[in-house]
């Protein structure tokens, strides 16, 4: 039985530019700190193969720093072989970090764009694979390829864009897939897994990033771990997600409609967090519903009130102004005049239109009132 550890898109030295300075700095070491988890899992569980699918730095320009972490991570585990692909954003190329960097006997790294493999006689394992040498791949290495020896377990390490044939980062389709031959394919590039899949006789996945780096890659992250098995042509594959992550963004709404003060407002948004997140999370809560014009939402004392137990947390102001607002609508005064102004944006504009008209007039309404406006988001 082989055993495989499959990651990708570890992006060391990503800004996480969604916080504050200081912690985007946490965040950067924590990412390391996923690294060595995972690392240590592949010599607990005594992983014959790690494949890693490319955009495993942010750039092809890494610090020394880094680079020498990364060496040290993979040279402390000289009994597991990895293997790498260069993705999209760490491409192989003269300057870059692979070709300046001295790997360790235990790392195999392909180098060009064209389809080539690494022999494992001693596991009866080919991994197949290619290299970016640019920020762009306009086609399928392996399409129309099978690998040489059937018997052997064949895997493809690569970066890939599977089911967008117009991509400009390797396009592959299930045909290419299902048609090649391979019995595992490792992919990176998508940010996020769906587990296994399979097409024809061949299996494929995207193990998804180690860390989410932003509101678009929400929950736990990590990598996918297989047993694969083949014998007389009977293959067998067993595979599980393996949560390596130290945080997870999350994001959540809190329907504000009925509330007609702010104690009404914060015990509404409090319940909608309430026991669901914790110091792990980093969390993106949006404040939805109809509530009245007169309504004052200060985005950054609810933020200080509901923040403590979170590790960072951003609230987004989606209410709309309109709850009982006919008696404004009607108002003969400068209010009125004011309300009937937004009234067409916050009832038929854009919600990137809606959310500016709504905060304009919740300002103006404080303005007019003599109220103190700093808190309004």
């Amino acid at each position: 039985m082989l055993k495989v550890l499959h990651c990708a898109d570890l992006h060391l030295d990503s800004p996480f530019t969604s916080e504050s300075a200081e912690k985007s700095e946490v965040r950067r070491t924590e990412l390391r700190g996923s690294f060595s988890s995972l690392i240590l899992f592949a010599k607990s569980q005594k992983v014959d193969l790690v494949l890693l699918s490319g955009d495993l730095f942010d750039s092809e320009l890494v610090t020394r720093d880094t680079a020498a972490f990364f060496v040290k991570e993979l040279s402390g585990a000289a009994s597991c072989r990895f293997v790498i692909a260069p993705g999209n954003h760490d491409p192989f190329t003269p300057d870059g970090v692979y070709a300046k960097t001295a790997f360790p006997e235990n790392v195999f790294l392909f180098r060009d764009t064209s389809l080539s493999k690494f022999s494992f006689p001693e596991l009866n394992a080919d991994v197949y694979g290619y290299a970016f040498q640019k920020s762009t791949l306009d086609a399928c290495p392996f399409a129309g390829k099978r690998p040489e020896n059937p018997g052997r377990i064949n895997l493809l390490c690569g970066h890939a864009d599977v089911g967008n044939p117009l991509s400009p980062y390797c396009p592959v389709s299930e045909e290419d897939i299902a048609a090649s031959g391979f019995d595992y394919c490792a992919f990176g590039h998508i940010h996020r897994t769906e587990g296994v899949k399979k097409v024809g006789g061949s299996y494929y996945g995207y193990s998804g990033c180690l860390e989410g780096r932003d509101f678009g890659e929400t929950g736990h992250k990590g990598a996918l771990y297989l047993e694969i098995s083949k014998n007389g042509g009977s293959l067998s594959v067993s595979a599980k997600g393996v949560h390596f992550s130290r945080r997870r963004y999350e994001i959540a709404s809190a329907d504000l409609s009925g509330c007609a003060d702010g104690a009404s407002l914060f015990e509404k948004a409090k319940a909608a967090i309430s026991g669901k997140y914790g110091a792990d999370t980093l969390l993106r809560l949006t404040l939805t519903g109809i509530v009245p014009p007169s309504l004052k939402i200060d985005v950054e004392a609810l933020r200080a009130k509901l923040s403590p137990g979170l590790f960072y947390l951003e609230i987004l102001d989606r209410t709309l102004p309109l709850y009982d607002a006919g008696a404004l609508e009607k108002d003969p005064s400068v209010r009125g005049a004011f309300f009937r102004e937004f009234l067409p944006l916050l009832q038929t504009g854009t919600p990137e239109e809606r959310a500016k008209a709504a905060r304009a007039l919740r300002i103006g309404l404080a303005a007019l009132a003599g109220e103190d406006v700093s808190g309004i988001g």
